[in-house]
């Protein structure tokens, strides 16, 4: 049956199906976790489950009911997602008024909020008594990937359930059966997926080998002899205006990378790294760094990846990840 064929997260999985063959699902649920680890395909699943034509407390797939499901064209499940940055007050007063519908065609609507973190915070506030006494027709399903940039008072509202990520091992069987990509690309893309099946599957492995490349470029120049215009030459590539759209893919690259560095320097074997087939690389460049470096540098990085949703200014800011890594920190 197709709630079978959901992957991973198991217990999260055989919770809902006893909720809704007991008739307990909860009317206000929040799916957190990280981004393309299932989480929307669940609420899916439970929309499906709640109006299939043919199963009860699963769905076949195939009726009418589950075709217009997966077209987005049920009259009772509504997908909403941010009108451009922001969920928006108007989105919420709609579906304000849509919650106490009864039924059109199937058994419960079900409205489904993609990316809730991103709530204006009038539009969070206006669903707070929607959330706390949904009619019993209507089934709310929040899905995020950052829970707590969501208002304690949504969150308290909702039962929540955290998604964990999935093991190396499942994401690169999966790869197997849905891409033709080799078994080292598999593994590639498993490892820095960081548990999700949706990274693994939009990452294109000859691009992120170029990326990696480029990268690797960045912390060679920031090693030993640190010259900034030699550092700022290399980082470069990073803050190209022609390839902007992969600073985001290229900032991630340079997690992996420090990860792996870190691992190198406190004594970890090759199992653990992202990037084993460059250990020799990544050996001569942990030598050349000190912990403080490392970790300097990687908070430098976690700043600015949070500061680029926030418009900060990028050049500045890979500036200063640069003289940070090459061991120049900031007089008092």
């Amino acid at each position: 049956m197709p709630f079978d064929d959901f992957v991973g997260n198991r217990p999260i999985l055989e919770t809902v199906r006893n909720q809704l063959s007991g008739g307990h699902l909860q009317h206000s649920i929040l799916f957190a976790g990280l981004a393309g680890i299932g989480k929307w395909t669940l609420a899916q699943f439970i929309a499906k489950a709640c109006n299939c034509l043919q199963l009860q407390n699963d769905f076949c797939n195939r009726c009418p009911n589950c075709l217009r499901i997966s077209e987005n064209a049920h009259p009772d499940v509504k997908n909403v997602a941010p009108d451009g940055l922001f969920i928006k007050i108007d989105q919420m007063r709609s579906l304000n008024r849509e919650v106490f519908f009864k039924p059109f065609e199937g058994r419960r609507r079900v409205f489904v909020i993609d990316e809730a973190e991103k709530f204006k915070i009038e539009a969070a506030n206006s669903i707070l008594k929607t959330l706390e006494e949904p009619p019993d027709t209507s089934i709310l399903i929040l899905v995020t990937s950052r829970p707590n940039d969501l208002l304690p008072t949504i969150r308290s509202r909702c039962q929540t359930y955290r998604f964990a990520p999935l093991p190396p091992e499942d994401i690169e069987r999966l790869l197997q059966e849905r891409t033709s990509y080799t078994p080292d690309e598999r593994r590639l893309l498993a490892r820095i997926a960081g548990g999700s099946l949706g990274r693994a599957l939009t990452v294109d492995p000859a691009e992120y080998q170029a990326q990696l490349d480029e990268m690797l470029g960045v912390l060679e120049a920031c090693s030993r002899n640190f010259l900034y215009a030699k550092a700022a030459k290399a980082a470069s590539v990073w803050l190209d205006r022609r390839k902007s759209a992969e600073f985001d893919s290229k900032t991630s690259v340079l997690f992996n990378l420090l990860r792996d560095l870190f691992l190198l320097k406190a004594g970890s074997g090759t199992d653990h790294l992202t990037h084993p087939n460059i250990v020799g690389k990544l050996n001569a460049l942990a030598a050349t760094y000190s912990f403080r470096q490392l970790m300097n540098a990687t908070r430098s990085l976690d700043h600015l990846e949070g500061g680029a949703r926030r418009n900060l200014n990028r050049s500045l800011a890979v500036d200063q990840f640069i003289l940070l890594l090459g061991g120049v920190e900031p007089t008092r």
